[in-house]
C-alpha cells in the first residue's frame, strides 16, 4: 500500500513538472483555434457567404439546355398524316401539317429577370444582412469563450493562492496545537485550549481538501476549454494592479460620471450585441418592404432558341427563335399580399420595441459592470487595510499571549481573523481583475 501511495505521488509530481504554464492569451488563443462552437460558427459563416453569392445570381440570367422526346399512337398518327379527299370532284390533297410518329425537339432558353417588385435587390441585401449578423454571433461567440477561458484562468489561480494560505493556517495550527500540548503537559495550559485548537486544525485541514478539489475541477474545465491537456495557467502578480486600483480609488462622483459616459459610448460604438440588435431591426424593415413589393408588377425577358424539331435526333432541322416580354401586374389575390405586408408590419413593430428594450436593458447592465468595477477596486483597498491591521493585531495577541497576558481564545481569534482577511485580500484582487476582463465583452 505504501509503495501504490508513493507512486501515485510521484506520478503526480512528474505530470506536474511536465506541465507547461501559459498566459491568458496564450489560453484564448489555444481556445479559439479548439472551440468546436466556434469552429461551427466559421462554417455557418462560410454558409452565409455563398448564400450571398446564391441571392446574388438572381441578377443574372438563367440558360437551359431542353430536350424533349415526343412519341404519338397509331390512330393519331395515321389521322394526322391523312392525305385530304374531296370525293365530289375524285380530288386527293396530302396533309397539310403532317407529323412525326416520334419528334426530336431541342432548345435553347435564357431568362432574364428585370423587375420583380424589388424581391431580387431586398434578397440580396438581407441576404448580405444574414452574413453580417453571423460574423457579429462569431465575434459574440469568440468573447463568451475567452471571458470563459479568463473566469477559469483567474479563479485557478485563486484558489491555488487561497491554498497557499489554507497550507501556511494549516502548518501554524499544527505548531500552535504542538506548543499548546506541550504546555498542557506541565500544567500551564487548559484542556480546552487544546481543544480549541484541535478543532482549528480540522477545520484547516478540510478547508485545504476542499481547496485541492475545486483546483482540480477547474483546472480539468480550463484544459477542456482550451482544448491542451499538458498546460496550467501561469502565475500573475497581484502587486501590478495596484496602481490602476489607486486611481480608481481615488476618483471622486463627478470623475466617475465621466469616465462612466466614455465607456458608455465606447460600448454603443463597439458593442458586438447592439450591432446585432440593429441589424434585426435592419433585416425586419426589409422583410416589410419586401412585402409591399408583391403589389407591384414583374418584369421578365425570356429567349428560345429551337435548334430542331424533327423525327431524329441529329441537331439538322430548321432552327428558330423568339423573344417575349412578359409583364405581370397583381390585381386581385384574395387579399393575401394585403394580409402578408400587414403581417410584416406589426412583426417589425414587434421587433423594434423587442430591441429597443433589449438595447436598453444592455446598456444599463455595461452601466453596472463599470459601477462594479468601482466597487471592487474599493474593496481591494479596504481589504488591504483589514490585512495590514489584522497582521498587527495578530502581532501584539501572540506576544502578549507567549507572556500569559491574553488567553487562547483571544490568540485563535486573531489569528483567524488574520487568514481570513487574506483571502479576503486574494478574492477581491481577483474579482477586480475579471470584472476589467469582463468589460471588453462590452466594448469589442
Amino acid at each position: 500500500m505504501r509503495k501504490l501511495l508513493l507512486f501515485m505521488l510521484t506520478l503526480i509530481l512528474f505530470s506536474t513538472i511536465l506541465a507547461v504554464e501559459i498566459d491568458l492569451d496564450e489560453s484564448i488563443k489555444l481556445a479559439r483555434i479548439n472551440n468546436k462552437e466556434i469552429q461551427a460558427a466559421k462554417y455557418s459563416l462560410k454558409s452565409a457567404n455563398w448564400g450571398k453569392f446564391d441571392a446574388f445570381t438572381n441578377f443574372l440570367p438563367r440558360a437551359s439546355f431542353n430536350s424533349v422526346i415526343v412519341r404519338i399512337d397509331d390512330d393519331s398518327f395515321e389521322m394526322a398524316n391523312a392525305p385530304i379527299q374531296i370525293p365530289e370532284f375524285g380530288l386527293e390533297f396530302p396533309a397539310m401539317f403532317p407529323i412525326y410518329r416520334t419528334t426530336y425537339s431541342n432548345n435553347i432558353t435564357i431568362q432574364q429577370p428585370l423587375f420583380n417588385g424589388g424581391k431580387v435587390i431586398l434578397g440580396y441585401q438581407l441576404a448580405s444582412l444574414a452574413k453580417q449578423q453571423i460574423e457579429i454571433a462569431l465575434e459574440n461567440k469568440e468573447l463568451d469563450t475567452s471571458y470563459a477561458v479568463a473566469s477559469t484562468y483567474f479563479g485557478y489561480l485563486k484558489l491555488k493562492d487561497i491554498q497557499e494560505l489554507t497550507q501556511k493556517s494549516l502548518s501554524s495550527s499544527i505548531s500552535h496545537l504542538k506548543k499548546v500540548e506541550k504546555n498542557f503537559e506541565v500544567g500551564t495550559a487548559k484542556k480546552s485550549d487544546v481543544l480549541q485548537w484541535k478543532v482549528k486544525l480540522n477545520n484547516d485541514k478540510t478547508s485545504n481538501y476542499e481547496v485541492e478539489n475545486g483546483l482540480t475541477e477547474i483546472l480539468s474545465f480550463w484544459k477542456s476549454l482550451i482544448g491542451v491537456g499538458d498546460k496550467i495557467p501561469a502565475k500573475i502578480q497581484l502587486e501590478k494592479y495596484n496602481t490602476e486600483i489607486d486611481n480608481y480609488t481615488a476618483l471622486n462622483e463627478n470623475e466617475i460620471n465621466v469616465l462612466k459616459q466614455e465607456f458608455l459610448k465606447k460600448v454603443e460604438m463597439n458593442s458586438p450585441t447592439l450591432s446585432s440588435i440593429d441589424l434585426v431591426n435592419k433585416m425586419m424593415k426589409k422583410s416589410y418592404c419586401m412585402a409591399k413589393g408583391n403589389f407591384l408588377p414583374s418584369v421578365n425577358l425570356q429567349f428560345d432558341y429551337q435548334i430542331e424539331s424533327d423525327d431524329e435526333f441529329d441537331f439538322s432541322g430548321d432552327d428558330n427563335w423568339s423573344l417575349a416580354a412578359a409583364i405581370s401586374v397583381p390585381i386581385f389575390t384574395s387579399g393575401s399580399n394585403f394580409f402578408k405586408m400587414k403581417q410584416a408590419k406589426y412583426d417589425l413593430l414587434k421587433v423594434e420595441k423587442q430591441t429597443e428594450y433589449a438595447g436598453e436593458n444592455y446598456l444599463v447592465a455595461a452601466e453596472n459592470i463599470f459601477a462594479r468595477l468601482i466597487t471592487n477596486a474599493r474593496i481591494v483597498k479596504d481589504n488591504q487595510l483589514a490585512v495590514e491591521l489584522a497582521k498587527e493585531n495578530h502581532k501584539i495577541i501572540n506576544e502578549l499571549y507567549e507572556q500569559g497576558m491574553v488567553t487562547n481564545s483571544e490568540l485563535l481569534d486573531a489569528e483567524t481573523m488574520m487568514f481570513g482577511s487574506e483571502m479576503n485580500l486574494i478574492a477581491s484582487y481577483y474579482d477586480f481583475i475579471l470584472t476589467k476582463f469582463e468589460m471588453k465583452k462590452y466594448t469589442h
